[in-house]
């Protein structure tokens, strides 16, 4: 939490030219003013060479761009395991205790290369305690040795919510000291989801590819490095919805069997409905899905969502038509992510929360009373970014064009690099015209149509037309203020 409370601060900054209020960034964070407060000087306690954040009172908080990037150069170099927060460390032992479990370890083998006190052991072992049994494992000690134990379900569970992530094979989790097998595993593994692809004839999109990829390279770990066999005799499969796609079963065991030939074993038939659960709960891009093939409970679910977000008043025009069809294709494996206790990870939630905060505060408000109305559980903020992206394409075409005028110094240069940010950024924007401050009055004449005026000078009070002033790199704070203009304008001719 707190590391990801830093990289939000320094991304909200990075967008900011000037300095920055702590109210506005205890908003934008969603936490208090002292929490900002102690965000900034944990972030620049951990700079050797100066404040990566400025801060004057009665102004606020500024990034220091080269105290910034002389930090990232430092980050750059290898990690010292003796400097690891308490955090970290923590993280790296449970994943090894997870991936090997059951197997045991003397106490030296894992904590001894961080050179810490038995004072800072004995804390370590009440957290790791406390994360295990998050998930209804033990954390065992007998004399010298600990180990985690547990059903092999909770032990996938844990697995899965602390070691999903786009970069799996790192020498922080990956037991395997053995580069070429390594290697070889991990092109065994893509192997296997071409393999998969070619047999469903789809694409399997990120971050479900991900989420596959990370459930078959675990496993594999987990024959390599427990030296037992999965118990198979959990009574967890659900052989009746495999029934109901037969066709999937098919392809789940088929990987199963070359996973067996792999590793020269005999994996039991749990672990095809384990791959199972994975490949259900992914998105598949095939063909246009139709509102016929949608099952109902999905479709219920979907118009719930979509109705709770039009209360507020910003989206009550959106196409709720449209949009069921598309946010339904991905609900129905999101449902089974929730059901199967899968995570996602979203590598652009922060910048989503930064382009779309209004309407990710309102999706997820509205993923909160879905979870009360049909009993689900929890739906992380991964998961509502992506939902929010679904209603950001469809706000986008519903909304009516804002008519603008560009206007800078001579009408050319820094015009046309706004010109371009604001066309990629902005599709409602309709830009009729980019010219010089003179010559904007008779420009304004010519186009009664124009709603705004976008300068990246200060222009005059008699103005007929409304003014925004932004910078020619159009920072997030300008392009949220278009967006609030944009509102306005809208909101006036609805009334009128």
């Amino acid at each position: 939490m707190a590391s990801d409370a830093k990289k939000s601060l320094i991304n909200y900054l990075m967008n900011r030219r000037d300095f920055v209020s702590g109210s506005e960034l205890s908003d934008a964070l969603n936490v208090s003013t002292k929490t900002v407060s102690r965000i900034v000087k944990d972030v620049n306690r951990e700079s050797l060479d100066g404040s990566v954040i400025d801060s004057r009172r009665g102004r606020g908080y500024r990034l220091n761009w080269q105290n910034y990037f002389d930090r990232k150069d430092e980050s750059s170099a290898t990690t010292n395991v003796a400097v690891l927060s308490s955090v970290e460390r923590r993280d790296e032992v449970i994943k090894r205790l997870l991936i090997t479990a059951p197997q045991r370890y003397r106490l030296h083998e894992v904590w001894g290369k961080y050179f810490i006190s038995e004072s800072a052991i004995s804390g370590d072992l009440k957290a790791l305690r406390r994360m295990a049994g998050n998930f209804h494992l033990e954390l065992y000690r007998s004399n010298d040795f600990i180990w985690i134990d547990g059903s092999e379900s909770n032990i996938r569970k844990a697995i899965a919510d602390l070691l999903v992530s786009d970069d799996v094979i790192v020498s922080s989790q990956s037991m395997q000291p053995d580069l070429y097998v390594q290697k070889r595993d991990a092109a065994f593994v893509s192997h296997q989801l071409e393999l998969v692809e070619e047999l469903i004839h789809s694409e399997i999109p990120y971050p479900y590819s991900v989420n596959l990829y990370t459930h078959l390279y675990i496993l594999i770990e987990r024959f390599r490095n427990a030296k037992v066999h999965i118990d198979d005799g959990e009574d967890i499969c659900d052989n009746d919805m495999m029934k109901r796609h037969e066709d999937l079963a098919e392809v789940c065991g088929r990987v199963i069997r070359n996973l067996n030939e792999y590793l020269n074993t005999t994996l039991p038939e749990a672990e095809i409905y384990y791959l199972y659960q994975y490949l259900t709960s992914s998105r598949i891009n095939s063909t246009q899905l139709d509102a016929s093939e949608i099952p109902e409970r999905v479709l219920s679910v979907t118009r719930f969502l979509i109705d709770a977000v039009a209360e507020h008043p910003e989206y009550q025009d959106i196409n709720k038509h449209d949009l069921l069809l598309t946010l339904s294709k991905h609900m129905k494996p999101l449902l089974n992510r929730l059901a199967n206790h899968i995570r996602v990870i979203n590598n652009l939630l922060q910048q989503i929360k930064l382009e779309y905060p209004q309407l990710f505060q309102s999706v997820r408000s509205a993923t909160q009373q879905l979870v009360d109305e049909y009993r689900l559980n929890p739906i992380g903020d991964e998961e509502v970014g992506f939902i929010t992206v679904y209603f950001a394409q469809a706000m986008e075409n519903v909304r009516t064009p804002v008519n603008i005028i560009l206007v800078c110094t001579t009408g050319l240069g820094t015009a046309q690099l706004l010109q371009a940010k604001i066309t990629k950024r902005f599709s409602e924007f309709n830009i009729v015209a980019t010219v010089a401050a003179r010559n904007l009055n008779g420009e304004i004449a010519k186009h009664p149509e124009v709603h705004l005026v976008v300068s990246t000078i200060r222009l005059p009070h008699d103005i007929k037309v409304p003014t925004l002033l932004v910078s020619a790199m159009l920072t997030v704070e300008d392009r949220e203020r278009m967006e609030l203009e944009a509102s306005r304008i809208r909101h006036k001719e609805v009334v009128l």
